[in-house]
């Protein structure tokens, strides 16, 4: 199919070098008995596209080579494509930051009120609540306020609360690995963190 006068000179065939594949494509027009031939070649194989499809190609790119100035402005409208995209995410992925901190400060605020004011009746209530807390990473500084938990294998359980053990920090404070009854020694003695284990209820007649 002819577009402007322009048909394709020859079949489109590939020129491969290394793991490179281009298509060249040749094109021709005529004017009663002179013509002029162009060819360009782009990359990967195009040669089963339709012949308007690959004369159109190769008018594109002569028209932005002898006109800079549109392939300027084709570049610049992908550009703010692009960037309205990145922009797009960013705004979702800050949607989606400050949602997670107002889900973190509901869950601290849950913990603090029912775990440390020792109001959960169930120790399968408390397991759930603490496995919302990050497990204490080796090396990593904790700030003042900071809540996370570490495991302790040979912890006994009084009502199913689990193995995981609630802890906050009081002061900046580097954990190094140690187990509940190493952070129940001196950094909780001495104001450093504050453990707290699941406590049953007692009963209203209990002292």
């Amino acid at each position: 199919m002819a577009i402007n006068g322009y048909n394709l000179s020859t079949k489109p065939y590939l020129r491969i070098s290394g793991s490179n594949v281009e298509t060249v494509v040749e094109i021709q027009l005529s004017e009663g008995k002179r013509y002029s031939t162009n060819s360009r070649s782009f990359l990967g194989d195009r040669t089963n596209e339709p012949e308007d499809v690959l004369i159109q190609a190769v008018l594109d790119v002569l028209r932005s080579e002898l006109d800079p100035s549109s392939a300027i402005v084709k570049a610049q409208a992908q550009l703010e494509q692009a960037n309205q995209k990145i922009a797009h995410n960013e705004s979702e992925q800050n949607r989606l930051s400050a949602l997670t901190n107002k889900i973190d400060k509901v869950v601290r605020v849950m913990a603090q009120d029912s775990i440390m004011g020792e109001k959960i009746a169930y120790g399968t209530t408390y397991k759930e609540m603490v496995e919302l807390f990050p497990l204490a990473e080796v090396g990593k500084v904790y700030e003042p306020g900071a809540i996370f938990a570490v495991e302790d294998p040979g912890y006994v359980e009084i009502n199913g609360e689990g193995k995981r053990i609630l802890i906050q920090t009081n002061q900046s404070f580097t954990y190094q690995g140690e187990t509940l009854a190493q952070l129940e020694g001196a950094p909780s003695q001495n104001g450093l963190l504050a453990t707290w284990k699941f406590n049953a209820l007692k009963a209203p007649n209990e002292q």
